[in-house]
């Protein structure tokens, strides 16, 4: 009778646990969704007038951002932002809690170009995705807790998506069709330190990655009658969103060792649609309404996935032609499957003010009141202030 072979299943089972531990060690682990909104995301208002009426006017094509069918001729609008992200979770399980108050970032640019016969042209540039976080704090609330030691904690998060292209746009009938062509750039930083007795935690985790690529939208905006009462503007746009190679770049110096290795991630296309629809229901009044969605994506090499995403929003607009002021609310509701915060309630309330006979300066504040699953609700604030020339 043969002995039993030992020594070679052993050595498999051997070189089995340690290429499970390379995987394992490999994972980007700072990617903690107790941590970070990531995978997930939301569209930043790219103009105070957007941000004032809590994006109800994404999709109308006043300007080119998210329907490129814009009405042809020269003008400029700028928009600096301020952003602060408030997250409630963190501090209500955790002690001395302490965050970032604000950061201050671009949100977009539009340029109308020299109407050219039939057709109008316009660059354009923006950050549908821009959230900032850094925080630190004494993890626990002071109760023992072994499968919760104690710690020091510090926290960064820069997650940037930044899409510039140019938008054409003509008439076609009783439409104004067009199409945008982008450079997309993502850019996202993750890191956690931890100063604790914990050896596999204690310490530094980084996580880096950028992608680019080549998207594109095509949109079109119908308008009927004009500043009297039941005049209305229909927009309808959709964005396709190329698969994006991503070289990621992941650290980690804890107590049992350093990483630092390169990464291969791809996300995965995509397309964002909407429509935007604006009503004057009296001459100084007009009402917006907004419904639009994403598709999910998966995020290879993170073993991470988003599942499709939908909004909607609501607002008001009043302006007296004879007043320099114009006032703008708005709210809507956004959710968003398979991510960390699937939730997000929305409000808006802007301010526009004409400062020459043709510029006008729009300011807005948006407020997203994000919900977590069995955690108190976090804030997302933004203002943004446009320049718009001529109004």
């Amino acid at each position: 009778m043969n002995p039993p072979r030992i020594a070679p299943v052993a050595l498999a089972l051997l070189v089995a646990a340690a290429l499970a531990a390379r995987v394992a060690l490999a994972a980007p682990t700072p990617l903690d969704p107790a941590l970070f909104a990531f995978p997930g995301s939301v569209m930043a208002p790219a103009s105070g007038t957007s941000a004032g009426l809590a994006l109800a006017d994404q999709w109308l094509g006043d300007d080119p951002f998210s329907n490129p069918a814009v009405a042809p001729g020269t003008r400029f609008v700028g928009s600096p932002a301020m952003l602060r992200v408030s997250r409630q979770d963190l501090r209500a399980d955790n002690r001395n809690y302490d965050e970032t108050a604000a950061f201050f970032d671009g949100a977009g640019v539009a340029i109308g170009l020299p109407r050219l016969g039939r057709f109008g042209a316009a660059l354009y540039a923006f950050q549908p995705v821009l959230r900032f976080e850094e925080s630190a704090y004494s993890r626990g609330t002071g109760t023992p807790d072994p499968s919760n030691p104690p710690a020091l904690v510090e926290t960064h998060a820069h997650a940037r998506e930044t899409r510039a292209g140019l938008a054409l746009s003509a008439p076609t009938g009783p439409l104004r069709v067009g199409v945008g062509v982008e450079w997309l750039r993502r850019s996202d930083t993750y890191e956690h330190f931890e100063e604790s007795g914990d050896p596999a935690n204690a310490g530094t985790k980084h996580l880096e990655f950028t992608g680019e690529g080549a998207s594109v939208q095509a949109g079109a905006r119908f308008d009927h009658g004009d500043s009297a009462v039941w005049g209305f503007s229909l927009g309808a746009a959709a964005r396709y969103l190329p698969a994006l190679s991503l070289d990621a770049r992941h650290t980690e110096d804890v107590l049992t060792g350093a990483l630092d290795e390169t990464l291969h991630a791809e996300r995965a296309s995509g397309w964002e649609l909407g429509t935007s629809a604006r009503v004057t229901v009296r001459p100084s009044v007009h009402v917006y309404a907004a419904l639009g969605g994403r598709t999910g994506q998966t995020w290879d090499g993170f073993d991470l996935r988003t599942g499709s995403a939908w909004e909607w929003k609501l607002a008001w607009e009043y302006h007296d032609a004879a007043d320099p002021w114009t006032l703008r609310f708005g709210l809507g509701q956004e959710r968003q499957s398979g991510v960390p915060e699937p939730r997000a309630g929305v409000f808006g309330i802007g301010l526009g003010w004409r400062v020459a006979s043709d510029a006008v300066v729009d300011a807005g504040i948006v407020r997203r009141t994000i919900a977590r699953e069995g955690e108190p609700n976090s804030f997302d604030d933004r203002i943004v202030v446009s320049i718009r020339v001529p109004r």
